[in-house]
């Protein structure tokens, strides 16, 4: 069994390394226990009826290990390099399999192949419940009443004054001018979804045609993973929804930028 006892981040991040370990699991006959995802639990259809994450490989191999309990923490080696940490390496793969309760501890761990191979097992299990799924479908129709296409756009503030020394912090006129750019470029009708960590004034935005998003965690993720183009700053947030919804985004790297179509890709794994 792997298990991981530690909460990084928030939702997104433990969404995407929650999934790296799903996948493990699964491709290996193993199971996974994340102590750390309590907060978030209630929220997915594969977690709700827990105090935690679990997840059991549906084709479950038999193992003599050869240790009870082992330990793999990348916190203060690949984490603090800012390297990730493939669970396909052979270091990884002897541990899993001569382990029977093994520790993992850091943020860096991944495993892309296998989770693109297990990818329809993911969604499924972080499938909103209904609740949040039916909000979802509600804003999804809005905003597709009478339009050509729909942007979602992922404002971040709070935190991002401070993360990477603020390089990724945008005012809201920088965003308008992002709109702007995709305005110039598809024809049609455009409206615009825009969800952030802070409440937005409807009026900043009165020369485009806008919803905002509930402003719930997983019900604005979900909604951005309906749209057809989603831009913001580099997250996990964003790139989340990219993978759940096959949603082409774009990370805006420099406030002075210019979007191209082009420029925007599909998340196909985490």
């Amino acid at each position: 069994m792997l298990i991981m006892p530690h909460p990084y981040g928030r939702m997104a991040n433990r969404l995407i390394l929650a999934s790296a370990f799903i996948a493990q699991a699964e491709e290996y006959g193993d199971s996974f226990l994340h102590l750390a995802f309590a907060d978030y639990c209630r929220f997915f259809e594969g977690t709700r009826h827990s105090p935690f994450l679990y997840h059991r490989s549906t084709h479950p191999q038999p193992r003599i290990a050869k240790r009870l309990f082992g330990c793999i923490n990348i916190w203060n080696t690949y984490d603090k390099r800012g390297e990730t940490y493939f669970l396909e390496q052979e270091a990884f793969r002897a541990a899993q399999a001569t382990t029977r309760f093994l520790f993992v501890i850091g943020w860096s761990f991944r495993t892309p192949d296998i989770v693109l191979k297990h990818k329809s097992l993911i969604r499924t299990i972080f499938t909103p419940v209904t609740r949040h799924r039916d909000a979802v479908a509600r804003l999804a129709e809005a905003l597709r009443t009478h339009a050509d296409h729909v942007v979602g756009v992922h404002i971040r503030q709070t935190d991002y004054k401070k993360f990477s020394g603020g390089r990724y912090f945008y005012s809201l006129d920088t965003y308008k001018r992002f709109m702007r750019q995709m305005e110039e470029q598809l024809p049609g009708r455009i409206r615009f979804l825009l969800c952030s960590d802070i409440r937005l004034d409807p009026t900043e935005f009165q020369d485009f045609d806008i919803l905002i998003g509930t402003g719930h965690p997983v019900e604005d993720n979900y909604s951005l993973a309906k749209c057809d183009y989603i831009i913001g700053p580099p997250s996990t947030y964003t790139a989340w929804a990219s993978f759940y919804g096959a949603t082409p985004k774009h990370f805006i790297r420099s406030a002075q930028e210019v979007i191209t179509l082009d420029a925007f890709n599909i998340q196909q794994s985490i």
